[in-house]
């Protein structure tokens, strides 16, 4: 499951980037008199996939978290532990 989130987080940033290329493009040029509408566009839709990927990594962050705590837990209440408590 991580493997798959992980590509994900590459996809992203590897669009993220394309995106923040395109829009430096844009800003290289003089603005037309008129309001610069795709301009404000591209950056609405750049800062929607960065909020959408932080979102990505906090829940892959919360699986992690959760994992960790499980196996800690598991350890915790292994025989082995319950062995080195009785002995000591």
């Amino acid at each position: 499951m991580l493997e798959a989130e992980l590509q994900l987080l590459r996809d992203d940033d590897t669009a993220i980037a394309t995106m923040l290329q395109a829009l430096e493009s844009s800003l290289a040029l003089p603005l037309p008199p008129e309001p610069p509408f795709p301009v404000m566009s591209d950056v609405t839709v750049l800062q929607d996939r960065v909020y959408a990927m932080a979102r990505r990594v906090g829940n892959m962050k919360r699986v992690i978290r959760d994992r960790i705590l499980q196996q800690t837990l598991a350890a915790d209440f292994s025989p082995h532990a319950e062995k080195i408590e009785a002995s000591g």
